[in-house]
Order: structure tokens, then sequence, then C-alpha cells
């Protein structure tokens, strides 16, 4: 204790008596013991001296004053009142915020459904029927096989990004594009039987507030449309080449999300569903093509030259390379091949090997090509679609992409 009554390092003389001041306090030091003290070690001769009062009163003047400030715990009581009070205010506003949602909660979802089947119903009715298709012959045979593989066209969106531009029209010109060149491949190869697989995310759809500012027009009036675009351009096909066309079932951009569900939770609810039947309804006179589809289910599988194949979007696949195991553990059925959309950008991975050729997933290009998004996150590909060469023994052997942009 006496070591605590000596000077520290650069302490000046206020601060030694506010220090020692304590002790007077504790009853361990008296008044004149602490002016002796601060005469001792700050006061060159005995001339300066103070007195004990000289010290005494100033000091008692702030310890009051310190006492009367720092001592009183009114503000922060107010404060911790204030807190309180606001933590009521929201509280009560909550309750009123879950009496109100209960009541609104299934109206409003009633009132969405009634107006999106009223929006396709006129749609529907806007819009011209499809003329009368043309006959075309099927001719049979051949070593290879071509597989188009296209998907993820978003058709509705409209978007301008760094190195793509998107709308319905462009869409439309995109297909144009697409035509001549598969006019132009089947011609030169030979092509009689062309399989053409849609891995899904057919429309922009509305899968998020953000697509409302992405869509160019109602999204019934897109699924309409763009039914009409598809069957159209499989029947101008068929004056070239028998078609086979594999719709996949569902996907995550053309979930309706019924009942405020999650992602996937009502997987049968998809507009999807409703392109592909509207595609094979409008192509019912033509027998040069076929359209096929899942309907159930969240894949189509075919088969070419003898090897299993299927199609699915992929949204709910954490593991692509895996997907060709685990499909076939399921269905009791071994697959070759797997053709894939949803990361809007082409792959083929070799996952394993049969006797003559390679097990591939195959990721199919997306139609709608790079956007904002893709921007943002500095990725991005070319839209395009893929032509697929397979050999009747060794299976895949090539592909070529097809730049639509």
């Amino acid at each position: 204790m006496v070591n605590d009554f000596k000077p520290r390092s650069g302490e000046t003389e206020r601060q030694y008596s506010w220090r020692i001041c304590d002790y007077v306090k504790k009853g361990e030091l008296t008044w004149q013991e602490l002016a002796d003290l601060v005469n001792k070690y700050y006061r060159a001769s005995e001339e300066e001296y103070r007195t004990e009062s000289a010290y005494r009163k100033p000091l008692q003047a702030v310890m009051a004053y310190a006492e009367e400030v720092f001592g009183d715990n009114y503000a922060d009581d107010y404060y911790e009142k204030l807190l309180k009070l606001k933590d009521d205010i929201a509280s009560e506003r909550y309750k009123l915020q879950a009496l109100k949602l209960e009541s609104t909660r299934d109206n409003r979802i009633n009132s969405r459904f009634e107006l999106f089947y009223e929006n396709i119903a006129k749609v529907v009715q806007k819009l011209e029927p499809p003329d009368k298709f043309n006959d075309c012959c099927y001719v049979a045979g051949s070593e290879f096989a071509w597989v188009l593989g296209i998907g993820d066209i978003h058709y509705g969106a409209k978007f301008s990004s760094i190195n793509n531009s998107y709308s319905p029209e462009i869409c439309e010109r995109r297909f144009q594009a697409l035509f001549a060149a598969l006019v132009n491949k089947i011609q030169a190869e030979g092509i009689q039987t062309l399989v053409i697989v849609n891995v899904g995310d057919t429309l922009q759809g509305i899968l998020r507030m953000s697509d409302l500012q992405l869509n160019d027009k109602p999204v019934v009036e897109s699924l309409v449309e763009v039914s009409r675009l598809l069957a159209n351009f499989l029947n101008e096909l068929t004056k070239y080449c028998y078609v086979e066309y594999y719709h996949v079932p569902t996907a995550n951009h053309t979930q309706t999300r019924n009942l405020g569900s999650k992602a996937s939770e009502l997987a049968a609810e998809d507009m999807e569903y409703i392109i592909s039947h509207y595609i094979a309804d409008m192509l019912a006179n033509n027998d040069s093509v076929t359209v096929y589809f899942n309907e159930g289910k969240e894949f189509v599988d075919f088969n070419i030259f003898g090897f299993n194949c299927f199609a699915t979007h992929g949204h709910q696949l954490k593991n692509t390379k895996d997907v060709i195991k685990d499909m076939g553990n399921i269905n009791r059925k071994l697959y070759s091949y797997a053709f894939l959309g949803h990361t809007h950008s082409a792959n083929e991975t070799i996952v394993g090997e049969e006797r003559h050729n390679n097990i591939e997933v195959l990721t199919v290009p997306s139609f709608i090509g790079s956007d904002p998004y893709a921007d943002k996150l500095m990725v991005g590909a070319k839209a395009a679609a893929k032509l697929y060469k397979f050999d009747n023994l060794y299976g895949h052997i090539g592909s070529e992409t097809i730049i639509l942009n």
C-alpha cells in the first residue's frame, strides 16, 4: 500500500491527488496526510507547501459533483424504459399483422389461381389457331443417329446484358437461325431421323419477384406463344426428316409454386406439362413427328441404338456426376447417357465406360444465353443449341455447337 502513495510515472499533481483521495474516502488516509504527501512529491521547497484545506476543499467539491453525476442511475433506467416501450409497441404491431395474415392468405391464393386460369383462357381465344400441317414421308435406316439438345429458352424474358440481348422477338429469330443450320446439316449428312430433347425452363415464369422485371408480357401469353413457336419449328423440320421430340416434364422456372409451396415441393404443378401437351395437340395431324413426355415424372427416357438415355432439367441435382448411377438405381435400369440443362453452359463429362462406349453426362447449352445475373457473377456462355452424333457401336462420338447470338 505504501507504494500506492508514490506518484506513478508521468502522473500529474491533480491525477495523483485524485487517486490517493480514494484512500481518504476509505478511511485509510487523513486529509492532512494527503496534503503532506502532495507537498512532499510536488513542491520543490517548504516555502511552496500548501495547507490541508487547500487540497481538501477542491477535492471535496469534485467528489460531490462526481457522486451526483456518476452515482445516479436515472439515465440508464430511463433508457431501459424506452427500450421496453419500443419492444412492447413492436410486439403489438406483430400481433395485428398475424391476425390479418391468416384472414387474407386464402383469399389471396384463390384470387391468384382464378386470375391465372382466366388469363390462359383469354390468351388462347386471342391467338389465331395454327395452320394445318403438311405431311412428310419417313425414311428409316442409318448407321448414325443425331440428337439435338435445346433448353433454358426462358421465353418471355426481355433484357440487355454486356454480351447478349433477349426478347420474344429475338427468341423467334434464334429459332429461325437454328432451323437454317439444321436444314444444312440434315442435307449434308443425309440425316433421316432427328431426335430433339428439350431439357426444360421453356418459360421465364414467375419463380421470384425479379422475374416480373424480366418478363416482357404475361406468363400465360408467353406460354401459348412459345408452344406454338416450338410446334411450328418441329413441323417445318418434318419437311426434311422424321422428328422424335422429347420434352422434360418439369423444371424450376416453369413451376407455379402453388399455395406458397417451396421449390419442387409440388413438382407436378409445372407449366412444362401444358407446353408439351399443347405441342402434341398441335402436331397431332403430322405423322412425321412424335412428341414424348413422361407424365408424373421429372425425367423422360429414350433409346438410341440400344443405349438407354434420359433427360431431366437438373435443378435438383447436387452432384451431376452421380446422376446416371442414381437414376439407374431408382429405376432399376442401366443408363449410358444423361441430358441435363439448368446451368446455362454446355459440358460433357465422362463418368464411366461400357464395352465400346463411354458413359456420359451431357449438359445442354442455354437458348437464352448470358443475362445480367451472369454478368454480376462474371460468368456466361453463348446462346446455343448442341447437336450430338451417335454411332451404333461406339455411342456418342461427336458434338457440334450451334451458336445463336
